[in-house]
């Protein structure tokens, strides 16, 4: 995509571009399925699909125009010391589940080796492209346009995977994650024009998810209505100054 076809055509090249993610994304995911791979190799495969999703993220970074500085791969401009607060109710939504259930880390070391790396690409994968471009190309309209735009984007193309429940209450609360962390995630860019924040907090967020199997019971009903609400204050707290950042 040219620079000239952003400028004119925002949306629909944020939407191109998360449709790239999504489905290099669903290739190594189906591939996986289709050959009914054990765990670690499945993994692996995914692995590889997200790797190339981030190459492609990285050229379409490259014909936008865009640096990789200005996409978000730079030190938090807010100050790394008030930056750290950002982290805080992101950590306090991955210690509520360990409240309510308690470690429960039962596979071999090398599955959760494997489950590592997949978790660290990701969370640079969808940052790259949700946090990276996507809210780069929306901002030429305007930074409210961005976060809310990306955000949008970023929920419905999450909502797949909730959908595939069977719960109501689940499938409207996962919804509901999926938009307000973008919701955060992109004030959190426009705050401190860095994706780091966001990849680390979606590389542990997605690792903890992964390797640890809950049944959708009232008490994972809980944790999701909480981590909901956090997110829900966050934004709130958040929302004047991230959209009205220069």
């Amino acid at each position: 995509m040219s620079t000239n076809f952003i400028r004119k055509h925002p949306y629909i090249a944020a939407l191109i571009a998360a449709l790239i993610c999504t489905f290099l994304t669903a290739v190594g995911s189906a591939a996986a399925q289709i050959a009914e791979l054990a765990e670690v190799p499945a993994y692996l495969v995914m692995t590889a699909s997200m790797i190339l999703s981030v190459l492609a993220g990285m050229w379409l970074l490259r014909r936008s125009g865009l640096s990789a500085k200005e996409a978000g791969f730079r030190s938090p401009t807010s100050g790394t010391v008030r930056s750290i607060w950002f982290c805080v109710p992101l950590l306090l939504m991955e210690v509520i589940p360990f409240v309510a259930y308690g470690p429960a880390f039962t596979r071999q070391g090398a599955e959760y080796a494997v489950l590592a790396l997949f978790t660290i690409v990701v969370g640079f994968n969808e940052e790259l492209y949700f946090r990276g471009l996507v809210f780069s190309f929306l901002t030429g309209k305007s930074r409210k346009q961005a976060v809310i735009g990306s955000a949008v984007i970023f929920g419905v193309l999450h909502a797949a995977n909730a959908l595939s429940g069977t719960n109501p209450a689940e499938v409207l609360l996962q919804i509901a994650f999926a938009f307000f962390a973008g919701l955060v995630l992109a004030l959190i860019v426009s705050i401190t024009r860095s994706l780091w924040i966001g990849i680390v907090w979606h590389t542990v967020h997605n690792f903890l998810s992964f390797s640890t199997e809950v049944a959708f019971d009232r008490t994972a009903l809980a944790v999701l209505s909480a981590q909901v609400l956090i997110l829900l204050i966050f934004t709130i707290g958040l929302w004047k100054r991230g959209t009205e950042a220069a």
